[in-house]
């Protein structure tokens, strides 16, 4: 009999565990999502206090209990971080990856690495696998498409302290680290103003995203009031330097060569070298080129490639440094850091005012030259 009064006890027991309210009860009552709720359990200070104050009001009204013993097994650290990029195939996450596990490890940190390939439907998928696999915190290089409905149910709703880097994503508020895309497309479009090129086309880049349109801007600000707008603007489908030979089809369809083309990064520039090649037109001296990132490998092109340089080491270490700090401490309003860029000048643009200036004109710059937020002022420093 006492058997049966221990099993009877246990079922109830158990009833009384499965109607317990949820998360999701007290986001339901109090007209937010699950992520805020849990925003609010933690005391984050993305939450507006008056938004807390009704989550607590909710939690009072449908009967949550908070298990804090739940939470700290939660909290148990694993010592790992999790870093998801879009495409390994490109230099400058190689360089971001490496800054990321150096200062990782420094600090007693693991980090294991996924491939989203530019995919949302995979990101999730790796992002998911992390969470599972109970890492601490999380950088991300986001799929071209990510959406912050995407974001808050992969990362906020999972309570995973996290940055994003290079690519940030509309609406979605959280630390952020990236270059600073406006003030690189200034820099290139005042060099190109500088050189007199008259007409400009832009190639590469998922159309909408936010450092291309960044990027674009920028350009268009930096050749100034005078200049008419783009010849071209030619969007790629993701940002996967594979098959993009079509956009300078596309540049040239209308019968009009731009006297330069600015790639989207240094990676797309490559490819596009080649395409106009395949036209005939021979880069730095038919049309000036230049693009973003400044990779290792674009001072080694012919002719080299002038390049904005958005230091990624740094984006790395920086974004590095906010999750870590989210981890130990959180509860602080998410962070926005800018790196600023410089513009390596090289011969994929000096080459083509040397062919107009003639054998006896005068070149408007040296190999090499580096032009930062100096040079914007009036200034300008060697590369050493």
């Amino acid at each position: 009999m006492a058997a049966r009064w221990y099993i009877v006890l246990v079922i109830d027991r158990l009833g009384d565990f499965m109607n317990r309210p949820t998360i999701k009860d007290v986001a339901a009552r109090a007209g937010v999502s699950s992520a805020t709720v849990s925003l609010v359990l933690r005391d984050s200070g993305q939450i507006p206090e008056s938004t807390k104050q009704r989550v607590r009001d909710a939690m009072v009204a449908v009967g949550y209990v908070y298990n804090r013993r739940a939470a700290e097994m939660r909290s148990m650290t694993s010592r790992i971080l999790g870093l998801v990029v879009a495409n390994v195939r490109n230099p400058y996450f190689a360089e971001l990856t490496m800054a990321i596990e150096d200062t990782a490890h420094a600090a007693g940190y693991t980090l294991i690495l996924g491939c989203s390939s530019d995919d949302v439907e995979r990101q999730d998928e790796v992002l998911r696998a992390m969470a599972e696999h109970r890492v601490d915190g999380i950088i991300l290089l986001p799929a071209s498409h990510s959406t912050r409905a995407t974001l808050e149910a992969a990362l906020l709703d999972r309570g995973l302290p996290h940055a994003l880097v290079a690519r940030a994503v509309p609406g979605y508020e959280c630390d952020y680290v990236g270059a600073d895309n406006e003030a690189s497309g200034r820099l290139v479009g005042r060099h190109l103003r500088d050189l007199g090129v008259a007409s400009v086309a832009f190639l590469g880049g998922v159309e909408h995203s936010i450092p291309r349109e960044d990027r674009v801007r920028g350009l268009i600000d930096g050749l100034g009031p005078a200049f008419h707008g783009l010849v071209a603007d030619v969007p790629s489908p993701n940002d996967a330097s594979i098959g993009l030979s079509g956009l300078v089809d596309q540049a040239l369809s209308a019968g009009q060569v731009p006297e330069a083309i600015v790639a989207y990064n240094d990676m797309h520039a490559f490819v596009i070298a080649g395409a106009l090649r395949a036209h005939g037109l021979e880069p730095g001296r038919d049309v000036a080129l230049a693009s973003f990132d400044n990779v290792p490998e674009a001072a080694h092109q012919f002719p080299s490639l002038t390049s904005a340089d958005g230091f990624p080491t740094r984006v790395g270490e920086v974004a590095t440094e906010l999750v870590l700090r989210a981890i130990s401490s959180g509860g602080r309003p998410p962070e926005r850091v800018l790196i600023e860029p410089e513009l390596e000048i090289r011969s994929s643009t000096l080459s083509w005012v040397e062919q107009r200036s003639g054998p006896g004109g005068q070149q408007s710059g040296a190999e090499g030259q580096r032009s930062g937020a100096a040079a914007v002022r009036g200034r300008a420093r060697a590369s050493g």
